[in-house]
């Protein structure tokens, strides 16, 4: 049997940010491995600690962002401890992320070009052991540029992300993270301002290369499709905390979390029988968080144990866990 290679591990990781004074404890306890040449999925409500998940593993938390507790393991080695030049060296060659917001990613008084050169150079001027010119690297870029369905590369090299749609910039931000083929790819709602279209082209680019074991993925979104069009394995996420885990069919197939069950049931059905139910209630307040289980105040069969313990993390077979006290018994 051949053994597993994780090249990502994080470790009960919990993050705070302080926002006039008040701290705000966003994630707590997450725990989740990525093999090599996989796909995992987060998913979860608006607001629940995916990006801020992201964001922690690649260490660019905002100023007022604080990594509270745990460790974030990338080779084997933590980068929470890693000093500057090294930290600085997983960000160019390690871990690439798509952002959800693509006007944040890119510099508006840069050229698209120049912007692909300074991504470009690092990860294939040093990590392969030769220098490219800079022709070759440019025909790396127009190349990627028409993976992503973005007709006449050259003139996009020439733009500034200002002349561009919101849907081109997305495609841009795209292009220029698999260029650098980085071993990590962190995504964050990579189909954001994309038509059905492309969004499914970019989908299954990635997808394909992780098949070929060319890149692992950290994929975060709401959409439960996308998660099971592109994931191996999916950890449900809830208020900062993961609260199902396992391989993506075997926990859309069996959901034992109640919070699992309640987002595929907000699902529309393709039959056009019934209303998709929503999910009563709201996330808690990351000040003032349950004592318990998270979702306990929005859970329809929470108890008092629900209320005022915390659920460990309980295996239900050899892919697929829940961190719920009523699954756990068996209800």
């Amino acid at each position: 049997m051949e053994e597993k290679t994780n090249v990502l591990e994080v470790r009960d990781l919990s993050v705070s940010y302080t926002v006039a004074n008040v701290k705000t404890h966003v994630l707590e306890g997450v725990t989740f491995s990525v093999e090599k040449g996989k796909s995992v999925g987060i998913v979860g409500e608006s607001g629940c600690g995916k990006t801020t998940t992201l964001r922690a593993i690649l260490n660019v938390l905002p100023s007022n962002g604080t990594i509270e507790s745990g460790e974030i393991l990338y080779d084997g080695k933590n980068i929470l401890q890693m000093p500057k030049d090294e930290l600085q060296e997983y960000r160019q060659k390690g871990a690439g992320m798509i952002f959800q917001d693509p006007s944040s990613a890119l510099n508006p008084v840069i050229s698209i070009k120049n912007q692909f050169l300074e991504a470009l150079k690092y990860a294939h001027n040093e990590q392969k052991g030769k220098r490219l010119t800079k022709a070759e690297l440019l025909e790396k870029a127009a190349k990627s540029l028409e993976t992503v369905s973005l007709a006449d590369p050259n003139r996009i090299l020439n733009s500034y992300p200002f002349q561009l749609s919101g849907g081109m910039r997305q495609r841009v931000c795209i292009a220029m993270t698999m260029a650098a083929e980085r071993q990590l790819l962190l995504a964050d709602e990579p189909g954001t301002a994309l038509d059905v279209t492309i969004q499914d082209q970019i989908l299954r680019l990635i997808k394909s290369l992780v098949e070929s074991g060319e890149l692992s993925v950290v994929m975060v979104t709401h959409s439960l499709g996308v998660i099971r069009q592109v994931t191996t394995t999916v950890n449900i996420m809830y208020a900062g905390t993961i609260v199902e885990g396992g391989e993506t069919k075997q926990v859309f197939e069996s959901p034992r979390h109640p919070y699992t069950q309640a987002l595929i049931d907000c699902l529309p059905k393709l039959t056009g029988s019934g209303i998709a139910k929503g999910i009563p209630g709201r996330i808690p307040d990351y000040s003032n968080p349950p004592k318990g289980c998270r979702f306990a105040p929005r859970c329809p069969y929470a108890a008092e144990k629900c209320i005022s313990e915390k659920p460990a993390r309980h295996e239900i077979g050899a892919e697929h866990w829940v961190a719920c006290f009523q699954a756990e018994e068996g209800r």
